[in-house]
């Protein structure tokens, strides 16, 4: 069995070795995937390497975290380097900074309190009447940064409820009435930019991002970064370039999961697939749990020619979520990564027993509702490698289904195309 057990990472050793090379390159997480199971000798201590280094990459980010005011990610990344064998002298001095964290904010929040309670002035948003929906705008403050929460509550009553018109739809009247707020305060730039892409106007929502990060720097923003957005703009109007400066610019001023994650999609985006996958394969240090990051591994891995690699990291993606007791997780099923895996067992005519598995996973987990093209290329693909009838027609409608420079064109074409001619 020596050459099968090699190529599809069953034999001991063969993983026992991979699993050496990717502790050496710091890939802790993808090191213990590979010894899941492993009895040789010499997985344990390789497992209990790669245990202590995920420990200590999610100490490492939780102390990032909570420098970044964010106490929910530095809280769970505690809980992960705790999961990985993080000794508790690490987790109390880690406890003790997230202590400190809110003293500070207790008294930078009883500071507000007495500042808002002195506001004067004929139209000041906090002394609205409780029933007042401009007040929604207030508790939307909360996700805010301190220093800019005061800023915006300044603008008053007028700007909450230009805020409410984005709120609801109306992009253009928000717009418009946001514009002479801009004006007054930079900080209103983000809110004009939500509204301008209502309109679907995304380079004058470019333009206001760009002046909110001048004027005060890109910030996280309730569940959104604006630096993150930006990018997303940039990358949409074609200026793939400008988009990963931008990133760049954001992770040199310090970590943030957020923004790694999106310049690793940024990166498969712009086809430099070989550095998408290092990215995020460095963040599934830090995320293990991340099945988005699963998939864009393999991907990236697809395109550049590690089909073996894809396929690997797509059955540790759905080890958490299949059925085998003590193996997997509460994760919900990854229907997207079971077809991709698919896909790959079919086009190679590799493991029908498990592609049988696959598909019968997909059919009774998936959501019916996601169901479309690549479930009927995984039936023609079935149907090419038993041999069934059908073929011809079954390859041109999904041709037919494609709209014009579709890619998936040519991986029909590579499959499937000898049954048109046929």
């Amino acid at each position: 069995m020596g050459l099968f057990a090699r190529w599809f990472g069953t034999d001991p050793s063969a993983r026992v070795e991979k699993a050496q090379k990717m502790l050496a390159k710091g890939e802790y997480n993808e090191a213990r995937w590979e010894l899941d199971g492993v009895e040789d000798p010499a997985a344990e201590g390789l497992r209990a390497q790669a245990m202590a280094g995920l420990a200590a990459l999610n100490l490492a980010e939780a102390e990032a975290r909570f420098h970044a005011g964010d106490v929910p990610g530095a809280q769970e990344h505690l809980a992960l380097a705790r999961e990985f064998g993080a000794t508790e002298a690490d987790l109390r001095a880690a406890r003790q900074a997230a202590r400190e964290l809110r003293e500070r904010q207790k008294a930078e929040q009883a500071a507000k309190a007495a500042q808002a309670a002195t506001i004067e002035g004929d139209d000041p948003l906090w002394s609205l009447p409780p029933d007042d929906p401009r007040l929604r705008y207030a508790m939307q403050l909360e996700g805010w940064p301190e220093d800019l929460r005061a800023r915006l509550a300044a603008l008053g009553p007028g700007f909450a409820l230009a805020v409410q018109a984005v709120e609801e739809g109306r992009g253009a009247e928000a717009a418009r009435a946001l514009a002479p707020f801009v004006a007054r305060d930079p900080v209103a730039a983000w809110e004009r930019a939500r509204a301008l892409l209502l309109t679907g106007d995304l380079p004058g929502a470019a333009d206001e991002l760009r002046r909110f990060g001048e004027a005060v720097g890109h910030r996280r923003l309730g569940p959104q970064h604006s630096g993150v957005l930006l990018a997303q703009l940039l990358a949409q109007t074609g200026q793939g370039e400008a988009a990963l400066q931008v990133l760049d610019a954001e992770l040199a001023r310090g970590p943030d999961l957020s923004v790694r994650g999106a310049r690793a999609g940024l990166l498969e985006a712009l086809g430099r697939h070989a550095d998408a996958g290092k990215e995020a394969e460095a963040l599934l240090q830090v995320a293990p749990k991340d099945q988005g990051l699963y998939r864009m591994v393999a991907r990236t891995r697809l395109h550049t020619g590690d089909r073996v690699g894809a396929a690997a990291v797509l059955e540790a993606n759905l080890a958490h979520t299949c059925s085998n007791p003590g193996k997997c997780g509460s994760q919900a099923f990854d229907a997207e990564a079971a077809r991709l895996l698919a896909r790959i067992y079919l086009e190679d005519r590799a493991l029908p027993g498990r592609v049988t598995e696959l598909l019968r996973e997909i059919e009774q987990r998936a959501d019916p509702g996601t169901a479309g093209w690549e479930d009927r290329y995984l039936t023609a693909l079935v149907a090419r490698n038993n041999g069934n009838e059908g073929l011809a027609e079954m390859t041109r409608v999904l041709l037919a289904e494609l709209p014009p420079g579709d890619p998936r064109a040519q991986r029909v074409q590579v499959a499937l195309g000898r049954a048109l001619s046929a």
